[in-house]
């Protein structure tokens, strides 16, 4: 697990990542939010953990819709001294998913963390030589990234996360903002290049039903 944190303490951020990287985590510090938003442009984490101010200067909304922008699965975990019922409420309000006061016992943050990547955990689905990425919604066929068009992809995660048979009426609601100015062909089209991308039985045509993933 990769987990980043952004505080304006430097003896924090020494303490921090020598009491928590390990052998399973590995721990990036920035004193800085542009830093912070550098590191999150430049790799994936599962955490950030976030220091409400920098220099006296709230930031905490700003990286924290800039941190779930990047990654919408990444957990976010508010680290700051301003620790009111007001100040933490207006903190998840914000995004954030939890929010811990300063100063806190170590014990107490690792353990937060282990909830908070239960809870963001990759949820990758196999599916032959298949790996189905279903929140960053990327997809490898033997290790390779293969890249499906907008609409293809938006039809291939709708069927997913659906799960069961869907009708053609249900799949043109679902894709189009005016489905009635569609040819009824268009989904055998975009459904055709999904299986020649991906894999042939990946989708299943249902007679006179609809189509499905069975994962």
């Amino acid at each position: 697990m990769r987990i980043l944190i952004a505080d304006d303490e430097p003896e924090l951020l020494e303490l921090l990542k020598l009491s928590l990287q390990n052998e399973e985590w590995v721990i990036d510090t920035v004193s800085d939010p542009e830093d912070a938003k550098g590191y999150l442009d430049a790799y994936s984490y599962q955490i950030f953990l976030v220091d409400r101010t920098f220099h006296g200067k709230d930031r905490v909304q700003e990286l924290i819709t800039y941190g779930k922008h990047k990654n919408s699965s990444m957990g976010i975990l508010v680290l700051s001294a301003l620790g009111s019922i007001d100040e933490k409420v207006q903190g998840l309000e914000f995004g954030a998913d939890d929010y811990l006061e300063k100063p806190f016992d170590i014990k107490e943050l690792r353990a937060r963390l282990i909830a908070l990547s239960r809870r963001y955990v990759r949820k990758v689905k196999i599916f032959d030589n298949l790996e189905i990425d279903t929140h960053s919604k990327k997809i490898k066929k033997a290790g390779n990234e293969i890249l499906l068009s907008s609409s293809e992809q938006k039809l291939f995660f709708y069927l997913l996360e659906r799960g069961d048979i869907v009708s053609r009426d249900e799949i043109m609601d679902a894709l189009y903002d005016n489905p009635q100015n569609i040819t009824s062909n268009a989904i055998d089209e975009l459904i055709g290049r999904i299986r020649r991308k991906l894999h042939p039985a990946i989708i299943k045509t249902i007679k006179t039903r609809g189509y499905v993933i069975a994962i």
